[in-house]
C-alpha cells in the first residue's frame, strides 16, 4: 500500500519565509511553511522550523510545527486579518519520528 503522506513525492511548497522570532535566549526561523485554509476565516500552518539556543542550554536543531488559527475579524484590539494562532504541536525533524508520525496518520486516514 502507498502512503498518502509520501514525503519524497516533491509537490509544491510556498516560498520560504525565513522569520527571526526571538524568545528569551531562543531564536526561531520558518525554513518553508504552507497554510492550509477553510471556512472564511480558520487555518492550518504546516511549517519546518529551526532553533538556536543560547546561554545554558545552548544548542540548535529543527523541527515540524502544526498550528492552528483563524484570521481576526477586526473587531478588538487586532487589526482585521491577522492571523490569531489557537492550538499548535511541535514533532522532532528526525526521520525516525516522521516515518513513524506519517505511518499513523496515513492508517488514521485509511
Amino acid at each position: 500500500m502507498t502512503s498518502r503522506f509520501n514525503r519524497n513525492k516533491g509537490g509544491t511548497s510556498s516560498a520560504s519565509k525565513h522569520k527571526d522570532e526571538p524568545r528569551g535566549n531562543v531564536n526561531f526561523k520558518t525554513l518553508t511553511q504552507e497554510i492550509v485554509e477553510w471556512d472564511p476565516n480558520n487555518f492550518i500552518e504546516v511549517a519546518r522550523k529551526s532553533y538556536t539556543a543560547t546561554g545554558d542550554n545552548a544548542g540548535s536543531g529543527e523541527f515540524f510545527a502544526l498550528a492552528r488559527g483563524y484570521y481576526a475579524s477586526g473587531n478588538g484590539d487586532v487589526e482585521e486579518g491577522t492571523p490569531i494562532y489557537q492550538k499548535s504541536l511541535t514533532i522532532p525533524a528526525t526521520d525516525e519520528v516522521l516515518d513513524s508520525f506519517l505511518d499513523a496518520l496515513d492508517k488514521v486516514c485509511s
